[in-house]
Parts: structure tokens; C-alpha cells; sequence
């Protein structure tokens, strides 16, 4: 009877490691495997991934106390798999397979996909430890601390898998972008408040960090190198103070477009295909925005003034694009009607001027 037990619980385990493989292999971007079809009148996919998410959550903690538990008892495992075999790994897969870049964005298709696959990835590995504790002869014995911390952290792995799928699934494309901007944005603000607190008088020189080579004995006390050195100090100072007169602007005007577009836009129901487009549209250029200043910034850092500048002008140009791009909300896209100007589009008015006012000098990116 026993023997029996053995070896349906080794046959499920086999399956579930199986389909794990499989299916992870499937998500993957450049997978042979065909996309399901979605019915366009059937829930949405993510209503399936929050459902596969939480359940496969919950059975991994199951699996986890009963891998634990003396005595180990084969059949309580294997009824404990059949539910991962025959719904929840397929309900995971299928629901991440049909969240295409064609129905939400590439970007958020992508995280589900990847988050989906690392989850089924993680699951194989915890499998792999059920298989070696169902192998073993004496199943009362207690395990070790080693085998037990084996156990802890890979469930500790799925969980946090489906602790990021579940709100994922949750939020929904327009939380995603909401998200990701707001991440971009603190990414402004650290990239501006450093060149702030960057003095250029305390410049290290790359090729003497310890200021071995030019130690305080052998300071030259030629009065045109230390002129020469105050000049360029200045001229250094000048450029970050222009510079930052036009990225501390730009966090402001993004905040505006997140906290009175972006966030405005109604969750509880569908996406058209026109502002799921220019959600997608805004966050790459949110992202491209974050990206200039950081290259600005470091233009500064390296010596290249002119570079810090036209960084900082093309940062301003995409920004305006940015806020221009909202003038009006993007839940009105398609309506038809003229809308009576609101608290929120005067918001997004005054960043626009207020990003418009400031110009660096140096080379602006062209709007397209």
C-alpha cells in the first residue's frame, strides 16, 4: 500500500516539475508556443492571474508545512499537488500568455510574463526539494535545520513571486503606468538633488583619487595655474546653476501630469485602445526624461559643460512634449463634446508655462 502511495506521489510531483519546465519555457519572448485565443466577451486575464497567483500562494504554503511536518505523509502531499497540476499552474500560464502587449502595453505584458515565469521557476526548485524529502526512508524522522531553512527560503521565493503578481493583476495597466512613473519621477528627483549637492571646486581628479600625485607639498604655486583652476571652478558652477534652473522644473511638471492625468483616469473600467496607447506613450517618455537628466548630470561630473547643457535642453523639449500631450485628459480622448475647462487642466496649463519659462542654452530635442 505504501509502495502505491510512493509512487503516485512521485508521478504527481513528475507532472507538476513538468509542467513548471514547460510552461516557463513558454512565456519566454522569443517561445515558439502559440498565444491562446481570448474571448473578447470572457473576464479579463488579469481577473484569471490575481485568481492563479493567490492559489498557487496558498498550495505552496501548504506544501511547505507538510514538507515539515513529521510524520511526512505521502498522500496529504499528493492531494495537495492535484489542484497544482490540474488548474492553478495552467490558469498561471494561460492568464500571462493572454496579457499580450497588443491588449495592455508591452511593458506591463512583459512583467507578467516574466513575473509568471519566475514564479513557475521558483515552484520547480521547491519541487525539486519535496522530491528528495518524499525519497526519504524514515518519514518520521525530523529534518534538519539546513534542510528546513532549504525549505523556508524557497517558499520565501514564491511567495514573493506572487507578492508582486497579485498586485500587478490588481492594479491593472493604468495602475502599472501610475507605478512606474512615479518611479521615474523619484528617479528625477535623486539624479537632480545630487547635482545640487555637487560642489565642482570638489572635483576629484580620476587619476590621483587619493591625491597622492599632488599632495599638499607639491602644490604649485604658480599664480596662472590656480587662476586657471578658479576659472574653471566658476565656469563649472555657472553651468550646473543654468543647468539646474531648468532640471528642478522638470519633476514639477511630471508630478502634474501623474497626480492630475494620470492618476484621474478611471480604474474600474476598460481601457479604450486610444489611451492604452497613450499611457504606453507617456510612460516611455517619462522614462526617456529621467534618463536625459541623469546623462545631463554626469556630463557636469565629467567636465563635458556642453553635454550637461544639451542633455538638460533635450530633458526641457521632452517634457513639454510630455505635458503638451495631456492639455486634455486622457479619459476624453474620444469624446466628442467640448469640455468646460477644469481645476486639473489649469494645473497642467501652468506646468507647461512654468517648464516653457526656462531655457538651459543648450541644443533642445525637436518635437516629433
Amino acid at each position: 500500500m505504501s509502495s502505491a502511495r510512493a509512487v503516485s506521489l512521485s508521478a504527481a510531483l513528475q507532472t507538476s516539475i513538468i509542467l513548471c519546465q514547460r510552461f516557463a519555457a513558454s512565456l519566454a519572448l522569443n517561445s515558439p508556443f502559440e498565444t491562446p485565443q481570448h474571448d473578447s466577451k470572457a473576464p479579463s486575464p488579469l481577473v484569471l492571474l490575481h485568481a492563479a497567483a493567490t492559489s498557487l500562494r496558498a498550495q505552496v504554503t501548504k506544501l511547505s508545512l507538510l514538507a515539515i511536518t513529521t510524520p511526512f505523509t505521502p498522500t496529504a502531499v499528493t492531494t495537495c499537488l492535484l489542484p497544482l497540476n490540474e488548474s492553478i499552474l495552467t490558469s498561471l500560464v494561460t492568464a500571462a500568455l493572454l496579457t499580450t502587449p497588443e491588449t495592455t502595453i508591452p511593458s506591463f505584458s512583459a512583467e507578467c510574463r516574466n513575473l509568471a515565469a519566475t514564479a513557475l521557476r521558483d515552484m520547480q526548485a521547491l519541487l525539486r526539494l519535496l522530491e528528495a524529502r518524499s525519497q526519504t526512508k524514515n518519514p518520521t524522522a525530523e529534518l534538519g535545520e539546513r534542510e528546513k531553512t532549504g525549505f523556508t527560503e524557497a517558499t520565501g521565493r514564491v511567495w514573493d513571486d506572487c507578492d508582486k503578481l497579485i498586485p500587478l493583476a490588481s492594479e491593472g495597466v493604468t495602475g502599472y503606468v501610475v507605478r512606474k512613473s512615479n518611479q521615474w519621477l523619484d528617479l528625477m528627483k535623486d539624479a537632480v538633488k545630487e547635482l545640487e549637492d555637487w560642489d565642482p571646486e570638489d572635483d576629484i581628479d580620476e587619476d590621483d583619487p587619493f591625491g597622492i600625485i599632488h599632495s599638499d607639498h607639491d602644490d604649485s604655486d604658480d599664480p596662472h595655474d590656480n587662476k586657471h583652476n578658479n576659472d574653471r571652478a566658476a565656469i563649472s558652477a555657472g553651468v550646473k546653476e543654468q543647468a539646474l534652473k531648468v532640471l528642478n522644473r522638470i519633476p514639477q511638471s511630471i508630478h502634474v501630469v501623474i497626480k492630475q492625468r494620470l492618476e484621474k483616469i478611471p480604474k474600474d473600467r476598460a481601457n479604450t485602445a486610444s489611451q492604452t496607447s497613450q499611457m504606453d506613450t507617456l510612460l516611455k517618455r517619462v522614462r526617456h526624461v529621467s534618463e536625459l537628466i541623469d546623462e545631463s548630470a554626469e556630463g557636469m561630473y565629467l567636465g563635458d559643460l556642453e553635454l550637461c547643457l544639451k542633455k538638460a535642453g533635450e530633458a526641457r523639449a521632452l517634457t513639454i512634449e510630455v505635458v503638451e500631450s495631456v492639455l486634455r485628459p486622457i479619459s476624453w480622448l474620444n469624446a466628442t463634446t467640448a469640455a468646460v475647462e477644469t481645476k486639473e487642466d489649469r494645473y497642467v496649463q501652468r506646468a507647461l508655462e512654468w517648464i516653457r519659462q526656462v531655457d538651459p542654452g543648450g541644443s533642445s530635442r525637436k518635437s516629433t
